[in-house]
Parts: C-alpha cells; structure tokens; sequence
C-alpha cells in the first residue's frame, strides 16, 4: 500500500507526524491531526506538475500522494517520499 508521512519539525530537533496518508483504491485517505486533514481536503495541494495552476485532493489518488513531498518541504513541515 502507497502511502506518505507528512511531519512537523520541532525546535529540539524532534520529528511529530502530522499525517499518514495511504492510497486505499482510486483514492487517498489521510489519518492525523484532525485540523490538518480538515485542511487538505479543504485547500487541496498545489500540482506542480501541471502547466496551469491546478489543485489536487485525496480524491485524485496517487498523483495527491506523489504531489505532497513537493508541497511540503520547509525547514519545519516535510513529507517523506513516496513509500510503497
């Protein structure tokens, strides 16, 4: 099963998983914090692999999964490769 971890960074150096997010079918359904996954499947990500601006959701499946890495990757919030 495919899935990403999307984490937050403390200031210690710690790691705290935000959100698993696991491809169950055609779709993605994402476990964690309950304001977090309220956000994703509001706002949706950023496709940067499209040439328009376009906005993915769990709904949208395995590209979702791929998409995240590229959405979240600061100094403090970070997701992980996509892991089968």
């Amino acid at each position: 099963m495919a899935y990403v971890e999307i984490y937050k960074l403390n200031n210690d150096g710690s790691q705290k998983i935000l959100a698993v997010c696991r491809q169950l079918g055609e779709e993605v359904v994402c476990e964690g914090e309950e304001k977090f996954i309220e956000y994703l499947n509001k706002e949706g990500i950023n496709d940067y692999n499209s040439p328009s601006p376009k906005k993915l959701f769990p709904k949208d499946g395995r590209l979702f999964l791929e998409q995240l890495k590229y959405n979240f990757k600061s100094g403090y919030l970070n997701a992980t490769d996509l892991k089968e």
